[in-house]
C-alpha cells in the first residue's frame, strides 16, 4: 500500500498521487520548458537534457540510454554532437572494458550553468513558491533523485 503523508492543509496525499501531480505539471509543461531553455542556448533540448544529466554524474552511456528512454543508436548519436561540441567526453570504464563513462567538460559546466542562473528559464508557476518553500521543495527533489539513482 502506497504510503501518505499529511500535508500542511490538513489533507493526506499518498505517494501516488504526489507523483502523479509531480508527472502531470513537468510533462503538461514540458514544450514551454524546452522553449524557454532553447532560447539561452544553441543545442537540441535532447542534448541539454543528457548533458544535465551528466553534470549531476558521469554515467555510462547504455545507462544514459535508459534513464532517458532512448536506444543506444540513439544515445550514441547524441553523445557525438555532445563530444563534437566539446561539451562531454568519453572514457574507459574503470572495471568494464565494453563500456566508457560520459563525462563534462568545462565547456559543458557552463552550458549547464548558462541555463541554470537564466531568470527566464524558470517556470512562472515557481513565483506561487516563497525562497523557504522552494528550498524545501529542492531538499526533497533530491531526496528522490538520490533514491532513484541507487
Amino acid at each position: 500500500m502506497p504510503a501518505s503523508k499529511s500535508s500542511a492543509s490538513g489533507t493526506t496525499a499518498t505517494a501516488n498521487e504526489v507523483w502523479f501531480a509531480m508527472n502531470s505539471l513537468v510533462r503538461d509543461h514540458a514544450a514551454d520548458s524546452r522553449a524557454r531553455i532553447s532560447r539561452v542556448i544553441d543545442i537540441p533540448f535532447s542534448r541539454f537534457r543528457a548533458l544535465r544529466r551528466v553534470a549531476v554524474a558521469d554515467v555510462t552511456q547504455r545507462d544514459l540510454a535508459a534513464r532517458m528512454g532512448v536506444d543506444a543508436s540513439a544515445m550514441t548519436g547524441i553523445i557525438n554532437d555532445l563530444v563534437a561540441l566539446g561539451l562531454v567526453e568519453r572514457r574507459p570504464h574503470d572495471t568494464d572494458g565494453r563500456s566508457k563513462y560520459v563525462t563534462i567538460t568545462d565547456a559543458g559546466r557552463r552550458v549547464v550553468r548558462a541555463v541554470i542562473d537564466d531568470p527566464s528559464v524558470t517556470p512562472p508557476a515557481f513565483a506561487a513558491l516563497d525562497d523557504a518553500e522552494l528550498a524545501e521543495l529542492g531538499r526533497l527533489l533530491e531526496i528522490l533523485r538520490v533514491a532513484a539513482e541507487s
